[in-house]
């Protein structure tokens, strides 16, 4: 060995030496790369030979290339980019639909209303002009568009993200899908314990904190190891590999298992599964949470009533089900008061699937138990007779036509041709495509009107009403109403001298009246407070999420920070390493110089 053992040991240190400057060179020229987890060179001894009974060693070699990769720290990173891009996604969407309920001081919904209830007072004021009803139809159709327009926007802001879901879906598979086959690249490039490839190590990290932004999906890594040689002690060098949603594996080392989508043509609905090994169907809609398709879910919603034609949960369908509540108690409250108006007939909206033998509370939620007066006038305006007709939980339409065509006594006069059945005429059909109609037809020489004592009836089935529609999408004023506006009446007995009706409906802007909102609950209200709550709550939904955002951003940036001191490179600290190793390979060549001196000193002696 001796002498050119000597000359061999220099050598390593040059080897070794010029591996550390590439390193710390390629950690340099990287600091800028968009995801890139600096490099160490694991440098060992390259063993010995004993001679005279002593070891000398035989120089330095690289055992391995490894990267400064914090797993713990990564793992903060990820669920932090999680809920950041969640309260992200949610802020962009709150904001975007705060900027369509400003309700400022000459535009909104509130002050179409006020417009609209002004004209009803001019109305009031001057029954017998034509110019006045022709303006509050107007003024009334104003307000019905207004929020037949806030609740289209809703619905495309819903739809939008309903768009979104399948595109992020979509981008999940993708990032899974090159994952895998990633994996496969790294089984293929680590044949030996030394070997890393840290380069696809990295592009795999940096493609599944890009999952976090999207999903809250768990990568489960079978070897997770604390090696105190580096700067950083948890890594994961293990080959073994596993990534899952809600436990539900979507890359199981080089297999890519895909989200599934259904769409419904029908509703224009996505919904989200998973295809088991024995072909069963996991459903994940329901069950998907955080990143941006969490945030798209719990926005749109995640439960579709194929009955109803709308989401049962979901921000947003919160938002159009609390405008649908405004508009259905405008209807209802309204048609109340004004199918007291005595009219020659009086006819319902055409109501959908509402067979003559459906119980009403069950068909309308509106509907009470109660009972209203079917009341008839004379040409003139004379009350002549009316009668009460009940209304409990178990009445149909049937039932309704029943009661006013029964043969009672109503005046108690004891004459069987002069009481309300004798002076209309009513009926409630029904046909598969239109729905339900009920009417009711006042003889030659009467009129007639139905007041209502709290039972909804005339409100929400629009029998002789002011507004058609059920919800906030189909409201507006009644066609014969638009048609010729001078059949709009002020009076109850249908005199046009009269305004107790019109007076009534002005009082309808003072008065609390209940709200039943779609989860159950009733709000008792006037139509401006409930108004108000709602784009109140569209705010606060906003300003509370704000707030979250804001903790979520400076946590991200705070774990970002502890990310990078660990795994980011530090161009000072890789500085002072490359001189490090500059001065090493200097000494190295010394030693061969040296070494070389020797030889030239031994061969001088030989001679």
């Amino acid at each position: 060995m001796g002498i050119f053992s000597t000359l061999h040991t220099g050598v390593t240190g040059l080897k070794a030496n010029e591996v550390q400057i590439a390193t710390t060179g390629n950690n340099i020229t990287n600091a800028n790369s968009t995801f890139y987890t600096r490099q160490r060179v694991v440098q060992t001894t390259n063993g010995f030979y004993t001679t005279g009974g002593v070891q000398i060693g035989t120089g330095t070699a690289i055992e391995s290339i490894v990267r400064l990769h914090d797993e713990h720290a990564y793992f903060k990173l990820k669920n932090a980019t999680n809920q950041q891009e969640y309260t992200g996604y949610l802020k962009q969407a709150l904001e975007e639909i705060s900027q369509r309920f400003p309700d400022l001081q000459n535009n909104g919904i509130l002050n179409d209303l006020e417009n609209y209830n002004k004209a009803w007072n001019d109305f009031a004021n001057n029954p017998n002009e034509s110019a006045t009803k022709i303006a509050l139809i107007k003024f009334a159709q104003t307000l019905t568009e207004s929020v037949n327009k806030s609740h289209a926007t809703l619905g495309k802001i819903q739809q939008k993200i309903n768009d979104d879901i399948k595109s992020t879906v979509e981008e999940i598979n993708r990032i899974a899908e090159e994952i895998a086959g990633i994996n496969k690249q790294i089984y293929g490039q680590e044949a030996r314990f030394t070997d890393h490839a840290n380069e696809l190590r990295d592009k795999r990290d940096e493609l599944e904190l890009t999952l976090s932004k999207l999903v809250d999906s768990v990568a489960s890594k079978s070897e997770i190891v604390q090696n105190s040689r580096l700067e950083q002690t948890i890594t994961d060098p293990g080959r073994h590999y596993n990534l899952s949603i809600e436990g539900l594996s979507i890359v199981d080392g080089v297999n890519f298992h895909p989200l599934k989508l259904d769409y419904d043509d029908k509703n224009k609905s996505y919904s989200i599964h998973y295809q088991m090994a024995d072909e069963k169907i996991r459903d994940l809609t329901t069950k998907i949470r955080g990143g941006q398709l969490g945030a798209q879910l719990d926005l749109r919603g995640r439960d579709y009533n194929k009955l109803e034609g709308k989401y049962d949960d979901g921000i947003i369908q919160g938002y159009m089900n609390s405008l649908d509540t405004f508009a259905k108690t405008l209807i209802n409250e309204t048609n109340n008061i004004y199918a007291s108006s005595a009219k020659n007939s009086a006819t319902s909206d055409y109501l959908s699937e509402l067979r003559g033998d459906v119980p009403l509370t069950n068909y309308d939620r509106t509907i009470q138990p109660g009972n209203f007066e079917v009341v008839i006038y004379d040409e003139n305006g004379g009350k002549k007779v009316s009668k009460s007709i009940e209304i409990n939980v178990k009445t149909t339409m049937e039932d309704i036509v029943r009661q006013i065509t029964s043969n009672t006594d109503d005046n108690n006069d004891k004459n069987a041709l002069n009481d309300v059945d004798d002076l209309v005429d009513v009926s409630f059909s029904f046909d598969v495509k239109s729905g339900g109609l009920f009417q009711i037809n006042a003889k030659s020489g009467f009129k007639v009107a139905i007041e209502d004592k709290g039972t909804n009836f005339a409100g929400a089935f629009s029998v002789g009403g002011f507004f058609n529609g059920k919800d906030a999408s189909s409201l507006a004023v009644k066609n014969s109403l638009v048609d010729d506006p001078n059949t709009l009446r002020a009076s109850k007995n249908g005199v046009d001298s009269g305004n107790d009706l019109a007076n009534e409906i002005i009082q309808l802007q003072y008065k609390k009246v209940n709200f039943y909102n779609e989860d159950g609950t009733i709000d008792e209200l006037t139509m401006e407070e409930y108004y108000r709550k709602f784009t109140g709550k569209i705010a606060s939904d906003g300003e509370s999420n704000n707030v979250v955002h804001a903790s979520n951003s400076t946590l991200y940036n705070s774990v970002y920070a502890e990310y990078q001191s660990k795994s980011g490179v530090n161009t000072n600290e890789e500085l002072a390493a490359l001189i490090q190793y500059q001065s090493s390979y200097g000494a190295a060549a010394k030693i061969i110089t040296t070494v070389d001196k020797m030889l030239d000193t031994l061969l001088g002696l030989k001679a």
